[in-house]
């Protein structure tokens, strides 16, 4: 199929003005039938264009009553006739199901049989479900009505208008993208209901999980949900567009969660985590899923060059939002992004994928490739640098600005830069150009004793803070500065001798921290503990860049984590994270024969360590090595010895037994017993621990399983995340070969997202080797995905191997 370009996009815009489409479903058909009309005005005489429509079939096609030709390649040719401006579009086609979510999809429950169907068309998958003009500048109201079989629900963009029979009509919704169109259908509960101001909030699951422990959290969702619709219009000041808003717990999600006008979709998989009584996690998606209802909704990019605008300022205000909703500091909600998004966005800005936030696309297929670091976690660090320049205030005016002007259309990133100048005073289109137009990262470094300095200077303002050993011992931050750089080299005022000086402290800015000799040397000595949670995090993750850069090795990284744990009051974040990077560098950028004794450390860290019971257990399990600390998870599994304060639930057991199916210590029956446990996760974790096991008929079930096109994304994707386990390199030597012979071909007709996915855990990334590098540089990737999907692994590999010769 032709993918759009640009210049056809800007040439469509200015030949037709969308009014309105009518989108008809009925699921009672097989395939499902689709009518639609379309009504729009031609803004040119003597115009021609085209509309996308890649049904399974076409019954008829008409414009203005008369009939035309079937699409080619997917694209209905349309040209004026006469004298009027005002043309409807009517075609009826029939619509398939689609195996990997695209578009039209059904999920048959194995647990009671029930069927459930989702329409979701983001980002080009609309034209497979209805007519339309597939671009995101030309928005249109929309009304939809759809006919279910007995018994079923449905919710979908707008409110529920009547319901005649079997047939239900939503609410027209005025400013809608074709890909906005979503709807989910079934028999589904409603688990919970709240309003927040005028937006009524209503959160469903499938019917199988009533009375289940996985839907205990829902209630706490929903109020989640409705905190953060009351922040953000106050935060804002602009309502919540929409007077309904219904959130769906669907499973076979491709992602996360997604928002659309009036609609939430959440992956099942959020329901496996434990129903705590504050899930940051879990807090944090869903105020990043509520921002979207302002920012993609209300307004939306004018171009794919402007989809990363959207997910940078969900994910910054997401942060804040999190604070708001779940009572936690706002130091402490930005010091979860320090510790578990902000190296994603470093790690992007190394890779031979790595580009600018926001750069021209000719394509709309460009537009989407841009890594999750980049477009989310690079994008959302540079508006945080933002808020430090101009002001939080001034930053948010701007925001309210930009909603107000172009609400129920699109909008450019210049768009928005002049809002901000407006609101600050500031002229920020150089900014703009540094930050968001040019590739890379900036690293700053002390200068002797009185200035900083800038590899590639940018203007930023930063927070240094100098630290003094107490009498206890301990590190304490004697003074707070604050420094605006622009130049290369900026002398600061009041930049006085200490004991360790921290670049960036409180992360306020996107910006690599080089540490002094003295500052690592004490900031070693002292496992980075500094006395607040975000300047801490600054530290670590100065340390791990060091480690990922070769320059620090993985067993003194692993050193600090373990004796930085047993002095407790880490944030549970922090926990987490440092557990799973001493792992990480015992595992991957060690030397080979220091992996045992590096993981019996961090296992050993975790049974004496001060903190939360379950944070340091999921570490335990996650580094047992030796005898007596897998003996110790099998005894937690036959429900013995268990620490105080830690209970072996589901999803507890799901992460011994990865360990233990990776040793081959893993009975079949406690494997296989997993979906029954935990019908929302279980079965993928089934899958991820049957592929670990140390036998070649289970890697060889998994590789079959992963490459096949039939499977669930869900379950192939578990069962390619099981296959390469740190230790099996010599069970899993021939399996470097077919990676480059067998899955980079398989993949190439995949949809984006799978296949992105799929390349990058198939890859034989722990098969660390000169070879593995050299056959990773002689491929040939059949397309642009995965070309950056191999570069990107065999560049991490060749740092890992580096960094494992190092002395």
């Amino acid at each position: 199929m032709a993918d759009l370009t640009q210049d056809e996009a800007v040439d469509r815009a200015r030949t037709i003005d969308v009014e309105s489409y009518d989108v008809f479903l009925d699921l009672t058909a097989e395939p499902a039938l689709s009518r639609t009309e379309v009504r729009f005005r031609w803004l040119r005489p003597d115009a021609s264009t085209f509309a996308e429509l890649r049904t399974q079939s076409v019954r008829g096609v008409t414009l203005d009553g008369v009939s035309l030709l079937p699409p080619e390649d997917g694209r209905l040719s349309l040209s004026r006739a006469g004298d009027g401006d005002q043309a409807v579009l009517a075609v009826e086609a029939e619509a398939g199901y689609s195996p990997e979510g695209r578009g039209l999809s059904r999920f048959t429950d194995p647990a009671d049989g029930a069927s459930y169907v989702m329409a979701y068309c983001y980002p080009d998958c609309g034209p497979e479900l209805f007519c339309c003009f597939d671009q995101p500048d030309l928005t249109a109201t929309f009304r939809f009505a759809v006919r279910v079989p007995d018994g079923w629900e449905c919710v979908a963009n707008g409110q529920l208008a009547r319901r005649e029979g079997d047939v239900w009509t939503f609410t027209p919704v005025s400013g809608m993208r074709p890909y906005d169109l979503t709807f989910c259908a079934g028999p589904f509960p409603a688990a919970a209901r709240t309003q927040s101001g005028r937006t009524e909030v209503t959160v469903r699951h499938r019917h199988s999980l009533l009375g289940q422990t996985a839907v205990a959290s829902l209630p706490q969702f929903t109020g989640y949900a409705r905190d953060a619709i009351a922040w953000y219009a106050d935060s804002l000041g602009v309502p919540c567009p929409y007077p309904g808003y219904d959130i769906v717990f669907m499973p076979d999600l491709a992602a996360t969660a997604l928002s659309v006008p009036g609609l939430m979709v959440v992956n099942e998989k959020l329901l496996g985590r434990p129903a705590e009584a504050v899930d940051q996690h879990t807090a944090m998606i869903c105020a990043h899923e509520v921002a979207h209802l302002w920012f993609g909704c209300l307004v939306g990019p004018r171009w794919w060059d402007d989809v990363w605008l959207d997910e940078a300022i969900a994910t910054y205000l997401s942060y804040p939002a999190l604070a708001a909703i779940t009572g936690v500091s706002e130091s402490l909600s930005w010091t979860g992004f320090a510790y578990t998004h902000k190296p994603e966005a470093y790690k992007a800005d190394g890779l031979p994928s790595r580009q600018p936030v926001s750069s021209p696309v000719s394509t709309a297929r460009q537009g989407r490739d841009k890594p999750y670091g980049i477009l989310y976690v690079k994008g959302a660090s540079v508006i945080r640098s933002l808020a430090a320049l101009i002001g939080d205030d001034a930053l948010r005016r701007g925001l309210s600005d930009y909603l107000s002007r172009f609400a129920f259309s699109s909008a450019t990133l210049d768009d928005l830069v002049r809002c901000w100048s407006r609101a600050s005073g500031h002229d920020l289109a150089g900014w703009a150009e540094q930050w968001l137009r040019a590739e890379g990262t900036t690293t700053i470094w002390l200068d002797g004793n009185d200035a900083v300095v800038q590899d590639v200077p940018r203007r930023q303002r930063i927070g240094i803070g100098l630290y003094d050993t107490g009498g206890d011992g301990q590190l304490h931050r004697r003074e707070l500065i604050h420094a605006e750089l622009d130049a290369e080299r900026t002398v600061v005022a009041g930049l006085t001798p200490a004991d360790a000086v921290v670049l960036n402290d409180q992360d306020l800015s996107y910006t690599r921290t080089g540490f002094d000799a003295r500052s690592r040397r004490v900031l070693t000595a002292a496992a980075c503990q500094v006395g607040d949670p975000l300047s801490e995090a600054v530290c670590w993750n100065g340390f791990w860049l060091l480690v990922t850069s070769g320059e620090l090795p993985a067993a003194q990284f692993t050193d600090m984590v373990c004796r930085r744990l047993q002095a407790g009051g880490l944030p549970e974040v922090g926990v987490e994270t440092l557990l799973s990077r001493a792992v990480e560098a015992a595992d991957a950028w060690a030397p080979p024969r220091q992996r045992a004794g590096l993981r019996e450390q961090i296992a050993d860290a975790t049974r004496t360590a001060a903190g939360d019971a379950r944070k340091l257990a999921i570490g335990f399990a996650a580094s047992a090595q030796a005898d007596d600390q897998l003996t110790a998870l099998g005894a937690w599994l036959a429900g013995k010895d268990i620490p105080d304060g830690l209970t072996i639930d589901a999803e507890m057991r799901a992460r011994i037994l990865l360990t233990l199916a990776a040793r081959g210590l893993a009975r079949a029956e406690d494997i296989d017993a997993l979906p029954r446990l935990d019908p929302v996760t279980g079965e993928v974790n089934r899958a991820t621990s049957l592929a670990m096991r140390p036998d070649l008929a289970a890697k060889e079930a998994a590789w079959a399983a992963a490459l096949s096109s039939g499977e669930p994304a869900r379950i192939a994707q578990a069962c390619a995340a099981g296959i390469w386990v740190p230790g099996q390199e010599e069970l899993m030597a021939g399996y470097r070969d077919r990676y480059f012979t067998e899955v980079l071909p398989a993949l190439a007709t995949r949809p984006l997202q799978p296949k992105s996915r799929l390349s990058r855990l198939l890859f034989p990334a722990t098969l660390i080797s000169e070879p593995t590098i050299q056959a990773a540089k002689a491929a040939e990737p059949p397309d642009n995905v995965l070309r950056l999907a191999v570069a990107e692994q065999a560049t991490i590999m060749r740092r890992r191997l580096a960094a494992r010769q190092q002395r």
